[in-house]
């Protein structure tokens, strides 16, 4: 079922996207995204907001999540919490906004990979359709009922088949370009992400609260435990986020309450990388990896202090794939949530800034 929605004004804004992260802590600071030219040695604020009323700031935007077009290296997608969802085409340098989502909280973004005007969107409630890059949209009649959606992925080598998880622990599938949905397992468990293989056709990947990563070869019909061995390590199976690596096939990261660990066969088994960070010590909410070199890694690492507030985030850095590591300043105190690095150029990365209020 369809209801179709049309917008005129265009106001003057994905890593695959990744999970979803509980924050309690307070942090000041300014928020929305910031690039760097040089690897994290510097950055600069990317908040350029131009509107009929004049130029504007994200500065003020919450992030939650930030997708990729898998067709266009400079394309970006930032959801927010609760502030609407932006675009950019230009690596951030200005930004713009369907206004048909306004202030909505927007937990999943999922692009064509083979066609870049065909996007879809979820503010939780419903699943939003465009076939004329943002122009108009559709709603989509997903049979979620009452259930929270939070993240949509689609098929790498069937762009027809769309996935949509459900908090309760449910995951639909449509196989149509969303005409029609069905549920096609209920693992049991609350779920935070969804996530379709970039190599592997009929590969998908569904991320747990805290009972670990299941992985699907075949279109969603069976399933496998894809976390064996992480419930061995504190915290392990506490889900941060899930970061499939852009330069090897099976090559998958797992941020967790312990801290990152490496699978090298789509998730058989794990090895938890040597941080320069204790484990557990800090909060690692972000990494990424250079597309260029998988030696080159980055993540971030937030620690509370007192009354819950956030004392400290950094960034770490390795260039030898995970053996040493060493740090740097970021650009806000607020809490680092989303990091990306450029699919082309490798000097760039992208942060972007929440906060838990």
């Amino acid at each position: 079922m369809y209801k179709k929605i049309i917008f005129v004004a265009f106001v003057l804004f994905v890593a695959t996207g990744a999970g979803c992260i509980s924050l309690s802590g307070t942090a000041s600071g300014t928020l929305g995204m910031f690039r760097s030219s040089d690897k994290g040695e510097t950055w600069q604020a990317i908040s350029s907001f131009p509107t009929v009323q004049g130029v504007k700031s994200l500065s003020g935007v919450k992030v939650y999540r930030v997708f990729t077009d898998p067709s266009d290296q400079n394309a970006l997608y930032l959801a927010s919490r609760g502030q609407g969802l932006f675009y950019s085409y230009d690596k951030g340098t200005s930004w713009q906004a369907p206004n048909v989502f306004g202030k909505s909280y927007i937990y999943g973004v999922a692009v064509d990979p083979t066609n870049k005007c065909v996007i879809y969107v979820t503010d939780g409630v419903s699943i939003y359709k465009t076939i004329d890059c943002l122009r108009t949209w559709t709603t989509v009649d997903s049979e979620s009922s009452k259930d929270k959606i939070n993240a949509l992925s689609i098929d790498f080598g069937n762009n027809q088949i769309i996935y949509a998880s459900l908090e309760s622990g449910g995951l639909l599938m449509s196989a149509n370009s969303g005409m029609s949905w069905q549920k096609i397992h209920d693992f049991k468990v609350k779920i935070y992400n969804v996530e379709t293989d970039h190599f592997v056709p009929g590969r998908v990947y569904v991320a747990s609260a805290a009972s670990g990563l299941f992985r699907s070869d075949d279109d969603g019909a069976t399933w496998v435990n894809a976390s064996q061995g992480l419930q061995n390590f504190s915290g392990g199976l506490y889900f941060y986020r899930l970061a499939q690596d852009p330069t090897r096939q099976d090559s998958l990261y797992w941020l967790s309450q312990y801290g990152i660990f490496h699978s090298t066969d789509a998730g058989n088994s794990w090895t938890d990388l040597k941080l320069v960070t204790s484990p557990g010590s800090i909060n690692i909410y972000t990494f990424a990896i250079n597309p260029k070199n998988a030696k080159e890694m980055y993540y971030t690492g937030t620690i509370y202090g007192s009354n819950n507030t956030v004392a400290s985030s950094k960034l770490y850095k390795s260039t030898d794939g995970g053996n040493t590591w060493f740090n740097r300043k970021l650009p806000s105190s607020a809490i680092p949530v989303m990091l990306l690095a450029h699919p082309d150029d490798q000097n760039t990365l992208f942060v972007g800034f929440t906060s838990a209020e």
